[in-house]
């Protein structure tokens, strides 16, 4: 449900946020929700005013039970610098007023309990954030710095299920905290959202990386130059395994060997790309070189 429109950009509710918002009204911790609500939209601003500076455009900010969603126009996890950026904007935002509101505090400007709550709720969502799960920003950093070395697949696929395993973590603390205070339930209803995004992170892997693949021609054509990278592959190994390896911003020729280890061929990564479509990802590359 969109409330407001700033800037181009559409800020939405989730339906759920509404029952949220009457248990807090019952409970008399209203001020406190909207508190933390304009702490989220800031932390989200702060991810879209440095994605704006690359380029990208946001759609809409989202708000829900559990955080908010800052929307990009494109894929940003292609782009694994800007992704690192980006990500990181939200949470140094949030530690940033936490350090500043502080200092205010410290002097004794502003002391009011609310002003405290300010201080600590941007304190914990910019630290909880900085968690490696994914789609958390702590997660979309870590998983960026890893397609440096493993490419953008294997990065999110080993991510996300870091992701899971932290979440069944929390899920569990949440239940062995629940007798102390029955807030902390909260924990494990948090697990439960973030283990059904790593999944959803984790099947979104393969579209990426034909993302990542698809771009890579238009990339070359709109600069005119892209640096390569060499591959040696048997003439028997799937397409598959051998896309697997690549990494981002990077062009690759693969030469292609038989079983005494000698030079069949060379294929391009558009030969790769091109096979791939036409007879599927377990196809060997020695029948792309028999049809190229």
């Amino acid at each position: 449900m969109r409330i407001i429109r700033i800037f181009g950009v559409d800020i939405k509710i989730n339906p759920l946020l509404s029952i949220v918002f009457f248990v807090f009204f019952l409970l008399g911790y209203i001020e406190n929700l909207i508190i933390s609500l304009f702490i989220v939209l800031l932390h989200e601003s702060a991810h879209m005013m440095v994605a704006k500076k690359f380029g990208y455009e946001l759609s809409s900010i989202e708000l829900f039970p559990f955080g908010g969603v800052a929307k990009v126009e494109g894929e940003v996890a292609i782009h694994p610098a800007h992704e690192i950026f980006i990500a990181s904007a939200g949470p140094f935002l949030n530690l940033l007023m936490a350090l500043l509101g502080y200092e205010l505090y410290d002097i004794g400007k502003y002391t009011h309990e609310l002003f405290v709550f300010f201080i600590l709720s941007n304190f914990i969502i910019g630290t909880f954030n900085l968690i490696p799960i994914l789609p958390l920003d702590g997660g979309r950093i870590v998983r960026a710095y890893c397609a440096y070395f493993i490419g953008i697949k294997k990065a999110t696929k080993l991510v996300a299920l870091l992701s899971k395993s932290i979440s069944v973590i929390f899920f569990i603390i949440g239940i062995l905290l629940y007798r102390y205070n029955p807030f902390n339930i909260y924990i494990s209803c948090l697990a439960v959202f973030l283990y059904i995004a790593a999944c959803k992170e984790y099947k979104m892997a393969a579209f990426i990386f034909m993302k990542e693949i698809s771009l890579k021609k238009q990339h070359l054509l709109q600069r005119g130059i892209v640096h390569t990278k060499h591959l040696t592959a048997l003439k028997n190994t799937p397409i598959q395994e051998v896309m697997n390896e690549f990494i981002p911003r990077k062009y690759y020729m693969v030469i292609v060997m038989d079983e005494k280890c000698n030079m069949i061929g060379m294929l391009t990564e558009n030969d790769l790309f091109e096979g791939m479509i036409k007879y599927g990802v377990n196809t060997p590359l020695e029948k792309l070189l028999i049809h190229k």
